[in-house]
């Protein structure tokens, strides 16, 4: 009979090793990676006792439809309203779009990548890229079919024609309301793969941006929402799509497809976005007057309704059905929000925290034979930053990051950051994956 032996470790280590009487230690799985490589048991057990308790308890429909169905349905004008029962949609939201990510990254993506002859690493990459143009490139093509079919279609001055009428189509809510879903999961994402160099930075900017589109829900801009998000989408599936093929070996078309990246990106962030931003001060005057308005028919019932004072913006949220006020303070809020949202993209994107910014706190080591389940692990929504890829060239595949339950860690003191040349053309176009320009 074989006899254990007790190993004594430090007080860190407790939770890590576990001893074996017949091999070596082996690392014992944190919470957060048993979160991560149950992801999609998680959300499929939820979801089941959901539709159980709503199909097996009539009783209890009221309370679990909404987890199912668009809640506010108006038959009689055939639109819907928004409340706060839709808080129940967005949960779903996030289950569902949590099981399809995992299901896509480890059974599609990942796959496809090693029979493209693609290495673990690259396999990881191609993973988290590809679900960005397919999430993106989904959304996106929905929302501007809303905005193609619209009064308001190339013209913004119009956005502001309706407001406050509270009425919206069932696809206008599914909408806005997925848009939403998607920004907490990737706050739910961050948190349960390893942190990186960024993590705040991307986190501040999940919760900015979710903070803004459910403000602009509950005060009723369905209309600037859904052009705002079509501007910011457009470009969050083309620099992924750039480094698929990048990864894939294409490297002239990788070339050709970030120039339309960087066209899009100036004309959509930095001449469009500007041109609805001026509007505001432009349009908003004449197409809606200030003063105390109904949520009810949207009519103006007083011209200072509420005390001149900064509570009366949450009153909204207070009440949907009250009244809600537009003043002129309500413009200068919606500058501050957007020089927030414009400080955090133009930071991330031009360097500020470029050196290897989607990177772990620590070096590691790689083992290329990890589970297949790897890419799980790693991806995260990246907002409008641009990942790294040159270093991995750079620095090797002994020096970057696995989250694979196959990796051997080498921890150092330091973090290894390696700066970036903004100078550097090559440079450039290395971190976004197109390292061999034209």
């Amino acid at each position: 009979m074989a006899k254990e032996t007790t190993v004594s470790l430090p007080a860190p280590e407790l939770n890590a090793y576990v001893s074996s009487p017949s091999g070596p230690r082996a690392k014992e799985t944190t919470f957060r990676e048993w979160v991560v490589d149950n992801q999609i048991g998680i959300s499929m057990t939820i979801f089941s006792m959901l539709l159980a308790l709503h199909n097996l308890y009539p009783s209890l429909r009221p309370y679990t439809q909404p987890f199912f169905e668009l809640s506010y349905y108006d038959a009689a004008g055939d639109y819907y309203v928004q409340g706060w029962d839709d808080v129940y949609f967005v949960f779903s939201v996030v289950l569902a779009l949590n099981a399809v990510r995992a299901i896509a990254m480890d059974w599609i993506l990942y796959p496809f990548a090693r029979s493209a002859g693609l290495k673990r690493k690259g396999c990881i990459r191609f993973a988290e890229q590809g679900w960005q143009t397919i999430y993106y490139s989904g959304i996106w093509a929905l929302g501007l079919y809303l905005w193609k079919n619209s009064y308001y279609w190339w013209d913004f001055s119009a956005l502001w024609d309706e407001w406050p009428a509270r009425p919206l189509s069932g696809l206008m809510k599914w909408y806005l309301l997925v848009e939403l879903g998607f920004l907490i999961q990737q706050i739910f994402v961050i948190h349960i793969e390893e942190q990186r160099k960024d993590h705040y930075q991307m986190l501040s900017h999940h919760i900015i941006t979710s903070v803004l589109l459910s403000s602009a829900y509950v005060y009723g801009f369905y209309n600037v929402s859904n052009v705002v998000l079509c501007l910011m989408d457009v470009v969050d599936f083309l620099l992924p799509f750039a480094k698929i093929l990048k990864y894939l070996g294409f490297m002239n078309a990788c070339n050709v497809a970030f120039g339309v990246f960087m066209a899009t990106w100036v004309l959509t962030r930095h001449y469009l976005y500007n041109v609805l931003w001026w509007s505001i001060y432009q349009n908003v005057p004449d197409r809606m007057a200030y003063g105390c308005y109904s949520r009810a028919t949207g009519e103006l019932i007083s011209e200072d309704g509420y005390p001149r004072s900064f509570g009366y913006l949450f009153t909204p949220f207070q009440d949907l059905n009250g009244p809600i006020l537009h003043e002129q303070h309500d413009q200068g809020l919606s500058v501050v929000w957007f020089r927030l949202i414009a400080r955090i993209a133009y930071g991330v994107v031009c360097g500020n925290d470029a050196e290897d910014v989607r990177s772990d706190e620590e070096d590691e080591v790689e083992n290329d034979e990890a589970a297949p389940n790897a890419p799980v692990l790693l991806a995260a929504k990246e907002g409008v930053s641009v990942p790294p890829i040159a270093n991995d060239v750079a620095t090797g595949p002994d020096h970057r990051r696995t989250n694979g339950s196959g990796s051997v860690r080498a921890r150092g003191r330091g973090r290894g950051r390696v700066p970036f040349d903004q100078s550097d053309r090559k440079a450039l176009l290395g971190r976004i994956g197109c390292d061999k320009p034209t």
